[in-house]
């Protein structure tokens, strides 16, 4: 991915992509635990919970999504262009290097699917305030709204004894 090249059509479109991607994932997590017959209510972690403000940072070479607990649903994009991605996420993981490449490399995609907690022997020293982090230098990862159910399904399955 290459941040010089999207046009601002490009750029609206990811804007719309991955909303619609992330309203999908939490409309269909809310909704299975929302059910007072399915084995997942009542056992589902906080982290799983809520509504979220999800901020897309669009840098260099990848975009950095990070989850924050709110009081509703909201999405903000914003633009980097002169920041790697690797940058970006290090910034939200107290400075630590969660993600290594070389530089204008296709990374992939990567999922942080509960906060991040920083260890120093067995004492945690540092846990992220947001919920969910999700890394990408590929602009598609988000287009499927399917596959948004299907990860919303995979994130709740080892609460619900079907992983």
């Amino acid at each position: 991915m290459d941040f010089k090249r999207l046009s601002d059509q490009d750029l609206e479109a990811l804007r719309d992509e991955i909303t619609e991607y992330f309203e999908t994932y939490y409309s269909e997590l809310r909704s299975r635990m929302s059910d007072h017959g399915s084995p997942i209510y009542g056992r589902a972690p906080e982290f799983l919970k809520g509504y979220r403000r999800v901020i897309t940072v669009l840098g260099l070479d990848g975009v950095v999504i990070t989850h924050w607990p709110a009081e509703r649903d909201s999405f903000d994009f914003h633009l980097s262009p002169d920041r790697q991605a690797r940058d970006i996420a290090a910034e939200e993981c107290a400075g630590e290097q969660i993600l290594d490449y070389q530089p204008g490399s296709d990374f992939g995609t990567y999922e942080i699917t509960e906060p991040l907690k920083l260890m120093v022997g067995d004492q945690v020293v540092w846990t992220s305030r947001w919920k969910r982090m999700d890394i990408s230098s590929r602009l598609d990862a988000w287009r499927n709204t399917e596959q948004a159910r299907q990860a919303a399904e995979e994130d709740l399955a080892s609460y619900t004894g079907t992983s």
